[in-house]
């Protein structure tokens, strides 16, 4: 596979105050379907020690064609419904290219 044709982001979620567990475990259970999309190689939930209403999401995906067809799944189906109503805004989206490293074919 050619590195250059990975796609990867970066998402910053920040939930309504008090809320950031709810979101965090919201989105564990969209990282569950995650894991059975193909082309999805890395869809990790993380949180931030310093902000607790705040999660990240590291998505590593084969191609910008899965990453399309995971992500305009319809919102029910991928659980980003229960998600989106805990968002105190939109996320904020990095997109990066991976290049390699441990737990990367």
């Amino acid at each position: 596979m050619e590195t250059s044709e990975r796609v990867g982001r970066y998402v910053r979620m920040v939930a309504v105050e008090g809320q950031g567990p709810e979101l965090a475990a919201a989105l564990l259970r969209v990282a569950d379907g995650m894991a059975a999309q193909p082309g999805c190689l890395t869809y990790v939930v993380n949180a931030a020690p310093d902000e607790p209403d705040t999660v990240w999401v590291t998505e590593v995906w084969s191609d910008a064609e899965a990453s399309d067809a995971a992500l305009n799944r319809d919102i029910g189906e991928a659980g980003l419904g229960a998600v989106l109503e805990l968002l105190a805004a939109p996320p904020d989206y990095i997109e990066v290219t991976p290049l390699g490293g441990p737990g990367l074919p």
